[in-house]
């Protein structure tokens, strides 16, 4: 009576099994959709006529799990007549016996192997199938049948796309039709109810009374939808097609349902085993439990960097807690959740920089949602509101939210703990988070770095750790560094960030102790000698090598890079630049392969690749905004960006600016703007470029250049100067030295092209 929308492709599927197999299951949870899906492929022009002796649907829902009374149903269902001496499951077998038919059985959990029924439909299909050859049988299941030869095919909820199309359809239906303006919050109404058919159905059948705000904000969606109707008794409330599946467990599988449903955005066994084993059930028992829910589709697996995890589609969640909150031990519950996560938390930060470093990472990603929920709790009790701030300073700390390129949720739980923290008694905690906030506002480029670092500098000095506690020193450090506009000031970062690195070697962080001594090899690249550069460089890829930390090798190899760039070759700054991609992009890196991009757009300009440079620096830009990064609030950055821009426009023409359209229009795949920049460049004639900014300049060195590109000789410089001939001469040879230049004309013609533009 209504539309069939989606599933196109797991009809082929079916459609493509039906030719080897005899028997298959649509294998999922209920209200996914399986009963539906088998009387579209029963309704199948194709599968009629593979089946010319009948397609028959046998509805199981309403046999009793005692009595052996399948074969019964199925006898009645199919019309045979029941008025000679011999069992039902005889009857089968000679209706059967010569027919080149299709037997679907419909709703079979309950009457499976596991299940209360004791596999009624197993033992019935075990003399079936062998008694007719021509046979085929599709059933419906939360639960596998257990029969030689079954093949599963997993029906999963609907795509993101297809969820919305049936949304806005069944709307349509109650006489309400979807707004443009709506759609964001009826994709999120999707989104909640899981991609469930039978639950967006009967989200979309509360519209002729309530607005869709309404129905997505309630607070008790599960509720909600009890009133819902649907065309089979069983289905009458999402309700109660959970309360079946749920019936079906037994009670140790009960209550690791509800126990586990304390998590958000899934789990990991290890979790399970530990909230479980403090909530009354045995360790040994979890991981076989977990597996039983799985396969009684109550609990998705997924696997993820070598690892099963466990996720719950929201609704059986809700559910789940429902259950927790009627035994009334959710606050007891919800502690032990706190207590793993921030036992887990502790972990990652201290074992992130070694070999286990992108699968440790990944996995402190995954564990976001369960850090909020976790840290919200711990907030909610003044006794452990520390421990809430800990939470995200030891999150912070790892450095996973920056591998998953989330750090504005670091600063929200960071700020939040702290604002739970206003009354208590300062302690190093606090100056830790008022320092994390200020270095990820540094690198985000925004204006909160600097109150937050100078309320994390008078918190030290009550506590008298101004100059020795090695978080402060690195926010000190990375503000110096990419926020002083002054590059004489600026390059006293070098020196506090390798204070900031002796400061967490001797407390034992050793992660953080890399990523001081890494930034501290960036701001030598862009403030430093050309030694000093290439000796720091060299230094943090060791370190990350040593370790084995591929994330930390993939920024080592893009220091490389930058040093190559600002004072070496460009062929070997593009090679370091693209193997750092690789690397990024192999263990899905979110927020460097952005960064990577930017640096071999840099470089291909400089080599006067033009059109390729511009091309991804475009794409470069696009990548910046989706993942918002930006140069913008990074002086250095930005300095050396629009020197090389500066460049490439004098050389270029109009033509830059249109290739860096060129180049954001081809990010709308940003997929094929990667392959693009890890495609192999022609570097044999790489061209010795100009030098990008004055970064490496005295201020009295930067005033000769100025006025040798004047021009004005040296005895007119040293009057105008007021200084001594001889002065300007060893200025203009150590500005010689310092770009690698041969005479006075090429500081001329440097200065014009890569600090003049800058100036103006």
């Amino acid at each position: 009576m209504t539309s069939f929308v989606g599933r196109s492709d797991l009809i082929a599927q079916a459609k493509h099994r039906l030719r080897n197999a005899r028997l298959i299951t649509l294998l999922g949870l209920g209200g996914v959709g399986k009963s539906r899906l088998l009387l579209r492929l029963a309704a199948d022009p194709e599968v009629k006529k593979a089946f010319p002796d009948g397609v028959w649907v046998v509805r199981l829902v309403d046999v009793p799990v005692r009595g052996d009374l399948v074969a019964a149903a199925c006898a009645d269902q199919l019309g045979l007549l029941d008025n000679a001496d011999g069992s039902p499951d005889a009857r089968l077998r000679d209706f059967f016996r010569d027919r080149r038919a299709l037997l679907m059985l419909d709703n079979c959990e309950h009457l499976t192997e596991g299940a209360i029924g004791a596999g009624q439909v197993s033992q019935l299909l075990h003399t079936l199938l062998p008694a007719a050859p021509m046979v085929s049988v599709i059933a419906t299941s939360r639960i596998r049948l257990g029969v030689a030869g079954e093949h599963l095919l997993h029906i999963e909820p609907l795509s993101s796309a297809d969820a919305l199309n049936l949304f806005l359809d069944r709307a349509q239906a109650t006489g309400r039709t979807i707004t443009e303006a709506e759609l964001p919050t009826a994709e999120r109404l999707c989104e909640m109810l899981g991609g469930l058919p039978l639950a967006i159905e009967l989200a979309a059948g509360q519209l002729d009374v309530m607005t869709l705000a309404e129905v997505a904000e309630h607070p008790q969606l599960l509720r909600l939808l009890v009133d819902g109707l649907s065309e089979q008794r069983h289905h009458r409330t999402m309700y109660a097609t959970i309360k079946w599946s749920y019936d079906l467990l037994d009670e140790q599988e009960r209550r690791v349902l509800a126990i586990v449903s304390i998590f958000e955005g899934g789990f990991e066994l290890d979790a399970a085993i530990e909230v479980c084993s403090k909530s009354g059930v045995s360790a040994s028992r979890v991981p076989a439990l977990l597996r039983s829910l799985a396969r009684k589709s109550l609990l998705l697996a997924e696997e993820t960097g070598g690892r099963t995890r466990y996720r719950m589609l929201e609704l059986i969640r809700q559910f789940g807690l429902q259950l927790v909150s009627e035994a009334d031990e959710e606050r007891q519950l919800r502690s032990t959740h706190a207590r793993y996560v921030l036992d887990f938390a502790s972990s990652i930060r201290e074992r992130w920089f070694g070999e286990q470093e992108p699968a440790l990472l990944l996995r402190m990603r995954a564990e976001l949602p369960n850090s909020r929920a976790a840290q919200e709790f711990l907030l909610c009790s003044a006794h452990t509101a520390e421990e809430g701030l800990q939470l995200a300073v030891d999150i912070t700390a790892s450095r996973a939210f920056v591998f998953a390129g989330v750090l504005a949720d670091c600063r929200r739980m960071l700020t939040r703990g702290l604002e739970k923290q206003r009354r208590a008694a300062p302690g190093l905690v606090q100056v830790a988070a008022l320092s994390q906030i200020a270095w990820i506002a540094q690198i985000q480029g925004s204006d909160a770095a600097g109150p937050a670092l100078e309320a994390a500098e008078q918190l030290a000095a009550r506590l008298g750790c101004k100059e020795s506690f090695g978080p402060l020193l690195y926010a000190r450090g990375c503000r110096l560094w990419l926020g002083e506009p002054d590059q004489y000031r600026a390059r006293d970062s070098i020196t506090l960030l390798a204070r900031a690195e002796a400061a967490f070697a001797e407390s034992g962080d050793h992660g953080n102790e890399y990523m001081a001594a890494l930034y501290g090899a960036m701001a030598t690249a862009f403030l430093g000698s050309a030694d000093a550069a290439f000796a720091a460089s060299a230094r943090v890829l060791e370190l990350a090598t040593v370790a084995d930390a591929q994330w930390c090798i993939s920024w080592a190899k893009w220091t490389c890079g930058l040093t190559e760039l600002l004072h070496g070759s460009l062929q070997a700054a593009v090679a370091l630049a693209q193997e750092a991609l690789r690397i990024q992009l192999t263990i899905k890196d979110r927020w460097g392969p952005p960064w990577s991009l930017w640096l071999i757009a840099l470089v291909l300009l400089r080599m006067a690749k033009f059109e390729q440079g511009a091309c991804l620096l475009g794409g470069a830009r696009v990548a910046q905004r989706v993942t918002q990064t930006s140069v913008l609030g990074l002086s250095q950055f930005l300095r050396v960006q629009r020197g090389i821009e500066s460049y490439a426009r004098q050389r270029f023409g109009d033509r830059f600016d249109v290739e860096l359209k060129v180049g954001e229009h081809h990010a709308a795949s940003i997929d094929e703007v990667y392959a693009l920049a890890l495609q192999k460049f022609d570097t044999a004639d790489e061209v010795q470029t100009i030098p990008p900014a004055a970064h490496k300049l005295t201020e009295r060195e930067l005033q000769i250049a100025k006025l040798v590109s004047v021009p004005l000789s040296n005895e007119e410089i040293a009057v105008e100067l007021g200084i001594s001939q001889r002065t300007v001469e060893k200025h203009v040879q150590r500005i010689l030295a310092k770009y690698n230049l041969n005479t006075r004309t090429d500081i001329a013609v440097w200065y014009l092209r890569a600090v003049a533009p800058l100036e103006s």
